[in-house]
């Protein structure tokens, strides 16, 4: 988290959501976290699973003219990750920013154009951090090595990737957001892009920006690889978008 409490620009708060109770470890005694100075740690009664650092946040702030930047807590940002995503939000009020995203493979027929572009180019990333190392060498002052490049061309997805980080408005979720049904809990990405795409809100990926870097609390009880309920990741991923075309006519 000392990424996030370095970061430049205007950020007026940094909050971390901790539920009393935790679905996934039920021994959890409520222990909280120590944190670095500049991050608040919020505790709410409920577990709503990963989407539980954003929504608590949008009802708190709801009726108020805020952006609202969330992401994991185990990721390394660069320094103008926020105020780079706050920007690009600015000039996109009505839709959210996220630094990553993705298509659904079910063959829609899609409105918001241009789609965005992953970059799949190897070489630039190589290149970007034979500069960096050989810039270091020279010059004696180490600093973190450049991430590779998400997006070549800006774009809309269907769904947003909140590891790298994404942009929203309190109103753009209401009560329905809290009502997530078993198993579908865990894929906070679907449900949340879902209730976007529910409201016709699009999802923007700005090109250009470095995918963050990675910390050792990533490999610790990973949620991408557990089982929830007797569904892994894809299941869980694949039910929620079935329940996303039956229940808010999405994604059809």
């Amino acid at each position: 988290m000392k990424s996030l409490v370095s970061q430049t620009g205007q950020i007026d708060e940094i909050r971390l959501y901790v539920p009393r109770r935790y679905r996934r470890f039920p021994d959890y005694g409520g222990e909280l976290p120590d944190v670095p100075a500049g991050v608040t740690i919020v505790r709410s009664d409920d577990d709503l699973g990963p989407a539980t650092k954003v929504l608590f946040a949008a009802h708190s702030l709801r009726g108020r003219d805020a952006q609202l930047l969330f992401c994991d807590d185990d990721r390394l940002y660069r320094h103008d990750w926020a105020a780079t995503l706050f920007d690009a939000q600015s000039e996109r009020p009505d839709e959210c920013v996220a630094l990553f995203g993705k298509d659904l493979r079910l063959g829609l027929k899609r409105s918001l154009l241009p789609r965005a572009v992953r970059d799949k180019s190897k070489f630039d990333h190589r290149f970007a951090r034979f500069k960096h190392g050989l810039a270091s060498m020279l010059t004696n002052t180490p600093g973190p090595r450049p991430g590779r490049v998400v997006v070549s061309r800006a774009g809309y997805a269907d769904v947003l990737t909140g590891f790298g980080g994404a942009v929203v408005r309190p109103h753009f979720f209401d009560e329905s957001a809290f009502g997530i049904p078993s198993i579908l809990w865990a894929v906070d990405d679907y449900w949340l892009s879902g209730l976007l795409a529910a409201k016709s809100i699009g999802i923007w990926l700005p090109a250009g920006l470095e995918q963050p870097g990675w910390t050792d609390a990533n490999e610790l009880d990973a949620l991408v690889e557990a089982t929830i309920d007797g569904a892994g990741r894809t299941e869980a991923n694949a039910r929620c978008i079935r329940y996303m075309q039956d229940h808010f006519g999405v994604w059809k």
